[in-house]
């Protein structure tokens, strides 16, 4: 019965930070446009025709309440209940009855359904390291949904957020190693340096190799907080191989449909998020039956 309690308080949770994250998405695409146009860059009408109902004219700042992005009408709280308002109203305003769009329910139903299954496969015991592992690992989650939706809207991975990644997973490796035999320390910080060696290493020298072409330097930079919380090595090859196999899934069907070519812009972050979120819940199991088939 707890279970279950605790199951559907955190699906909640997760739709509710799923839609912050969605309208999230939408203030700091703002933000980042006031800040494009401060340093002189030009910024296409289309963009500044998009952000128009959430942008504060006079200070190029966001609004505190959220508004529907045709109409500009201003959403009443029982617009905003995570699923349930996307399903009532068919996933279309409702005052102009133009499509919502179909990012927040997919951030709502998707932050909700990782929430559980981190809960429900957590690799660690829910003692007091265990439940703040937890939490930050959901903290981590909600950054992570919006760094998806940016990154794959605006083909950009935003430093802020990167950064506040990387003190949460510092945080989170302060923690174990608090946990940890001073002993050890030695042999953990070797098993970081090679981990940062093998991703944002190896991806660090495509990036040099190919100028930026084959992976942008967001992904670089997103990959230092991955490899501080990955706890060997070995899942640092296997995020790698995911995120690849991932992107050929994807884009493989698309080249075949000619929906997308070779010379078509694709954002690699989201197929980088995926892999490192299967990664660190089934890193484990995944490497256990890779090792069983070579070995036998």
């Amino acid at each position: 019965m707890i279970d279950i309690v605790v199951i559907v308080s955190l699906f909640v949770v997760g739709a509710a930070l799923g839609s912050f994250a969605a309208a999230q998405v939408w203030r700091l695409r703002v933000a980042q446009l006031a800040d494009d146009k401060k340093h002189g860059i030009k910024i296409a009408p289309t963009e500044a025709t998009e952000v128009k109902a959430i942008s504060n004219k006079k200070h190029g700042t966001t609004t505190d309440r959220s508004v529907c992005l045709h109409c500009e009408r201003q959403l009443a709280w029982y617009d905003l209940i995570p699923v349930v308002s996307w399903m009532a109203t068919r996933g279309k305003c409702r005052t102009c009855k133009k499509p919502i769009g179909k990012m927040e329910i997919c951030a709502e139903l998707g932050l909700g359904a990782v929430f559980v299954v981190s809960y429900l496969v957590w690799p660690y015991s829910f003692d007091g390291q265990g439940v703040a592992f937890l939490l930050i690992w959901l903290i981590i989650l909600v950054l992570l949904a919006i760094h998806w939706m940016y990154d794959a809207k605006w083909f950009l991975l935003l430093d802020r957020i990167t950064i506040v990644i990387l003190l949460l997973a510092v945080l989170y490796l302060a923690i174990g190693f608090a946990q940890t035999a001073q002993p050890l320390w030695g042999d953990k910080l070797i098993t970081i340096a090679i981990t940062l060696a093998v991703l944002p290493g190896f991806y660090g020298l495509l990036y040099v190799v190919s100028r930026g072409g084959w992976i942008g330097f967001g992904d670089v930079k997103l990959l230092v907080p991955m490899a501080l919380m990955l706890p060997r090595w070995e899942y640092g090859v296997l995020l790698i191989f995911l995120a690849n196999l991932i992107g050929c899934v994807v884009l493989i069907p698309a080249m075949l449909a000619k929906k997308v070519t070779r010379t078509t812009r694709v954002p690699f972050g989201p197929f980088l998020i995926l892999a490192f979120i299967i990664t660190f819940l089934f890193g484990a199991q995944l490497l256990n039956v890779y090792f069983s088939a070579i070995l036998f």
